[in-house]
């Protein structure tokens, strides 16, 4: 006996295995069903998981097997996990690794293994996926697969529980942060169901406080803000908005008043009925308190100049001329010009000039005390700043129109920005909720794309935006899968997305977006895009001013990619701050989308594997049973004809004989293809067994039968079968036999149509007999 040699990446494997938390855990019903299967597919005494230590081969699922881990020294799987291969022992008496190993020469023993290893990290085998027997065997190629893509199922959901792990932890993190998560539900009545723990922090209240069902949550709050709170949260609750973005205060037991911002949103269900509604809470003291100085400081000091940042400005309105206490270079960078003939309102921007206007009318007429804007005036670079004016008129002529004003103004850029900033960031994370929630629901990954791209570009003010992924195990990184693409540049876009629904993908090609997704780096575009920096076939892009294209991540490997284009106020680095969460989740709900279509695959194979003849694509004994089983039910309880018929090839045998056995078995695949186009779709042909076949007529008496196994045959009769430029004479003889309430069950229904089969034999052949 050969002691199995350690593999070289050891230490790293144990530390990963350790990790896992497999070893010595409960038993997992899905693994159990896996090796249940495994055991039953390929018919060998055992099929096991195994996890592999420092000094024991453990048996995490391992039906009908007595013990539960052996020596490693002693273990078939420790020669296994040494090799990236699936290892197969056909007879280990003949092995010298095995002949003499105490499994192997134990009465009854071992004689055949096959492990296939399970591999995480590409190559970190941790143990195997195996099958056991006391005969000595073979694998096929085709079971071989099988055998391997159950174990990259077990690894599958082995990554999958361990991340699922990592995300509770992960939350568990989230939740000491400032940002309260609390949950209401309407079912008896209104009341918290969930609070954060960190919300005591927040408002002053423990969770358990909160969520007592004798405490409204009303009353914690300011009585002054007390209605607001209910009238936007009964808005709501019943479906008049989706939403709502409030700010309150909240009465600490200690009479503490603080600042609350709140956000919450309702889930509804597929009727599009409110079932609960999910809120965010942090505490917005500081801020609130500087607004509300700072409306105190406007109330009192309305038109006061105050140090440092405020100008002032004097509007002849009769003149059109204006005067700033400022050169017009100081903030725009322009020539006094624009001081004439009112020359500075070709520099607003358009988007403010109908608001300024109605402002400005407004207090004109004499409708309100002043007049008061925040408008953005055009930097002679092209770029916006944002002023902040309020003027007064104090003159009038005679007819009492007015004929001066003045006022002070002040850049509130940066304020704004930072604005847009916490705006940006409170919307990314609302969403950010809502593509994971919508995640769990939708049957398509682009139904997902659909509620984050619009969002996305209504956020950076951009006119063209796509979401891409790439194939899964991608080496040129030159194709990708379009999940969302929206262009508000060009017209109707219905076309696209019907291919997008259907699979649409397009080949990547350019400098920078090549180099986007080959290197991982994100890459800001300030300036026009060419197509030899960005092109897609067959989508043909527009002109683009400006873009930002975003690798999209899961861990360190890029899946997919972003791009907003043609922003009206550009691309800046700081937008892939705001950006990040949604990259995280949209680069995250990728990889759970592969992973949930590599299931699907396997299970759908599984299953195709298990109703269908491998051969000949067409229905398998098993299934032809069953459904004649279904048949013969479904005409007892409502009186319906039903009909089968069983199908010899006439000497089929000279057939293998004389042309051989691929030649044999492509006239069985021409007879099933034949057969198929002579039959309805209610008819099953299903494969008995070499070239036996049979047909079952749904809801035909035996006449109509006839007809069908007739038109089989004749077909069958003057169809040229070839091979090699050889003709292969075929024919086909049947029974075909009605149910009779005489049938006490499916076997007697079948036998009596073989029987029948036998009597077309005996006439001649090429024949099709009914039975009496």
């Amino acid at each position: 006996m050969i002691k199995p040699p350690l593999p070289a990446n050891e230490e790293a494997r144990l530390q990963l295995l350790h990790e896992l938390n497999l070893l010595d855990s409960d038993a997992d019903p899905l693994y159990d069903s896996i090796t249940a299967f495994a055991q039953q597919l390929f018919g060998v005494d055992a099929a096991i998981i195994t996890l592999v230590d420092e000094h024991r081969q453990w048996f995490k699922s391992a039906p009908g097997f007595d013990l539960t881990e052996t020596p490693r020294d002693v273990s078939f799987c420790a020669h296994a996990i040494t090799q990236q291969t699936t290892m197969i022992v056909e007879d280990a008496s003949q092995d010298e690794r095995f002949h003499d190993n105490p499994f192997v020469v134990a009465e009854g023993g071992i004689r055949f293994y096959a492990g296939v290893p399970l591999a995480l990290n590409d190559d970190l085998n941790i143990g195997t996926l195996c099958l056991i027997d006391s005969r000595p065997r073979q694998l096929s190629p085709q079971q071989q697969q099988w055998l391997e893509g159950l174990a990259a199922w077990v690894v599958q959901d082995i990554v999958q529980h361990y991340e699922l792990e990592n995300f509770a932890a992960e939350r568990e993190v989230l939740a000491q942060g400032p940002v309260a998560a609390v949950v209401w539900q309407l079912e008896p009545d209104v009341h918290l169901v969930y609070a954060a723990e960190n919300v005591e922090r927040i408002l002053g209240y423990s969770a358990d406080y909160l969520l007592d069902l004798e405490i409204n949550y009303e009353s914690i709050v300011h009585p002054d803000d007390q209605q607001q709170l209910l009238d936007q949260m009964q808005l709501v609750l019943d479906g008049i908005q989706p939403s709502l973005e409030i700010e309150y205060r909240v009465v600490s037991p200690s009479q503490h008043t603080r600042w609350v911002k709140h956000f919450a949103r309702a889930d509804l269900d597929r009727h599009g009925k409110v079932m609960r509604v999910r809120g965010y809470i942090y505490e917005n003291t500081d801020r609130k308190q500087l607004e509300l100085d700072l409306l105190y400081a406007n109330q009192s000091f309305e038109l006061a100049l105050a140090a440092g940042d405020l100008s002032t400005w004097d509007w002849n309105l009769a003149e059109g001329t204006v005067s700033v206490n400022h050169t017009w270079d100081k903030i725009l960078d322009r020539d006094s010009s624009f001081a004439q003939n009112n020359g500075w309102a070709e520099l607003i921007h358009p988007a403010d000039v109908a608001t300024a206007k109605s402002q400005l009318i407004e207090h004109l007429q004499g409708h309100s005390e002043r007049f008061e804007a925040r408008i953005r005036l055009q930097h002679a670079d092209g770029h916006y700043i944002w002023l902040h004016t309020v003027g007064k008129a104090v003159e009038r002529n005679a007819n009492g129109r007015v004929t001066r004003m003045v006022g002070i103004h002040h850049d509130v850029t940066e304020q704004v920005e930072n604005e847009l900033k916490q705006h940006q960031q409170e919307a990314i994370l609302s969403l950010v909720s809502q593509v994971q929630h919508e995640f769990l629901f939708v049957e398509h990954f682009s139904e997902v794309c659909d509620i984050a791209l619009p969002e996305l570009m209504s956020l950076s003010q951009s006119k063209l935006g796509f979401i891409g992924e790439l194939p899964e195990q991608s080496r040129h990184r030159n194709m990708l899968r379009v999940h969302g693409y929206v262009n508000r540049l060009n017209g109707s876009q219905q076309a696209t997305q019907a291919l997008i629904r259907q699979g649409l993908e397009v080949v990547v090609s350019g400098s920078v977006v090549s180099e986007v997704l080959l290197r991982g780096d994100p890459e800001l575009c300030p300036y026009p895009v060419a197509q030899d920096e960005l092109k897609f076939t067959p989508i043909e892009l527009p002109q683009l001013d400006n873009a930002i294209m975003l690798p999209l991540y899961f861990k360190r490997e890029v899946v997919g990619l972003l791009i907003l284009a043609h922003s009206a106020r550009g691309y800046f680095r700081e937008d892939l701050a705001w950006l990040q969460p949604m990259l995280d989740t949209l680069g995250t709900l990728m990889h759970i989308r592969r992973i949930d279509q590599e299931r699907r695959f396997v299970v759908e194979e599984l299953r195709r594997m298990a109703t269908r003849d491998e051969l000949t694509g067409v229905a398998n004994r098993r299934v032809f049973l069953e459904a004649a089983q279904q048949r013969k039910d479904e005409s007892e309880r409502y009186d319906l004809p039903m009909s089968v018929a069983i199908i010899d090839l006439d000497f089929f045998k000279k057939v293998n004989d004389s042309f051989g056995h691929a030649a044999g078995d492509e006239v069985l695949r021409e007879f099933c293809r034949l057969a198929k186009q002579q039959l309805r779709d209610t008819d099953l042909l299903a494969r008995l067994g070499g070239e036996e076949f049979g047909i079952l007529f749904a809801h035909a008496e035996l006449a109509q039968a006839m007809q069908g196994i007739e038109r089989v045959r004749k077909a069958i009769a003057e169809h040229h079968f070839n091979w090699d430029d050889k003709r292969i004479p075929v024919t086909i003889s049947a029974g075909v036999a009605q149910l009779v309430s005489a049938d006490p069950d499916v076997d007697k229904w079948v036998a009596r149509a073989d029987e029948a089969l036998y009597l077309a034999k005996e006439q001649g052949r090429n024949r099709a007999i009914a039975a009496s």
